[in-house]
């Protein structure tokens, strides 16, 4: 007869046992794994875009980066490579991992083999394309630098629902480069401008503004007084808010960097040269004055109504912009020359 309290003891004994057992080997488990020679565990994932049509949200499929911590507890170095060495399965199928995936605009380097040196770390990315929601096991097996060790490969399960709020991610420099041209440019209120985007505000308004007086002058010749600049800039970016439009989508995004592409329609203030070079025309002929700032002075008394008359045109091409992510914040990277389009489109007026 065993006594309650020797069931209670026994009962702890085989369940340590089982939790020890469990906890070893080569098996699967929740985003880890281990053998004798290396430790395994997922440090970070989220879903990227390569910029090879990976789609957001609207698929059922998307890339997968894992970001794999793996410890070498051998005496010997053993490199790791995505071609032979890192696998994705799903119940009976194995799959192979994204290759060739590089990218400098998002800091993506070449797929390299990693070689980790004996009792080191070292955090190695891997890329699968995977279908959203669903589990798989990744399997890691190393290469000994001393080929006569065969070292075993090691699985851990990967969920990838854990990681679906990333893909919201995704969308963020999209609604940030939307705000930052409709609050810059457009004088528009976004409060997408306050909660996705860094930039100092009043510097670029000022850096507008003159390039907006650079476009004008190029139609009227002549400079233009500072207050007249302004009433001027004010009734464009009006214009600009009334029929612009724009739609950025996001290309790639990975590592807090992004390229949004950024189709747009505006209306050009090249568009005004001719009926402004006419409308000075005008005041010659009629006046038999031929003072050129007199004439302009009479040209941009109905610039307004100008610039209400010229049509909406769309964009030669897609803008490609590229962002950067720093403290939850995106900003537009100025030293990419695409960068400077913006300026000219939405503030020099050209197309």
């Amino acid at each position: 007869m065993i006594r309650k309290g020797s069931l209670l003891v026994l009962t702890g004994m085989l369940m340590a046992v089982t939790a020890g057992c469990g906890g070893s080997g080569e098996k699967a488990n929740a985003g880890s794994g281990k053998s004798k020679e290396l430790d395994v565990s997922v440090a970070d994932a989220s879903y990227i875009l390569t910029g090879e049509d990976d789609g957001v949200s609207e698929k059922d499929t998307g890339v997968l980066m894992v970001n794999l911590k793996v410890k070498n507890n051998s005496d010997s170095a053993f490199t790791i490579s995505s071609m032979d060495g890192i696998k994705l399965y799903q119940g009976e199928k194995e799959l192979s991992p994204k290759r060739d995936v590089y990218s400098s605009d998002l800091g993506l380097e070449p797929d390299m083999p990693g070689s980790i040196g004996a009792d080191k770390e070292k955090t190695i990315p891997a890329f699968f394309e995977v279908e959203k929601g669903e589990t798989y096991e990744i399997g890691i097996k190393p290469r000994s630098e001393n080929y006569e060790d065969k070292l075993k490969e090691v699985t851990l399960k990967l969920d990838t629902e854990k990681y679906a709020d990333s893909l919201d991610l995704m969308e963020d420099p999209a609604k940030a480069l939307t705000a930052y041209i409709e609050t810059i440019y457009l004088d528009k209120e976004n409060p997408d401008f306050e909660k996705h985007v860094s930039a100092d505000k009043r510097a670029l308004q000022e850096e507008a503004k003159s390039s907006f007086n650079d476009g004008l002058k190029s139609n009227v010749y002549n400079s233009i007084p500072a207050q007249e600049v302004d009433k001027h800039y004010t009734s464009y970016k009006s214009v600009l808010a009334e029929k612009a439009k724009l739609k950025a989508e996001p290309k790639a995004y990975a590592n807090d960097r992004a390229v949004v592409t950024l189709e747009y329609s505006t209306v050009p203030l090249d568009d005004s040269y001719e009926t402004m070079s006419d409308l000075q025309s005008e005041y010659k002929e009629k006046t038999n004055d031929y003072d050129s700032k007199k004439a302009q002075s009479y040209a941009l008394e109905k610039f307004d109504a100008v610039l209400n008359s010229l049509d909406v045109q769309q964009g030669r091409d897609p803008l490609e912009i590229k962002m950067i992510k720093k403290d939850d914040k995106w900003s537009v990277d100025t030293e990419d020359y695409n960068s400077e389009r913006i300026v000219e489109v939405f503030a020099s007026g050209s197309r």
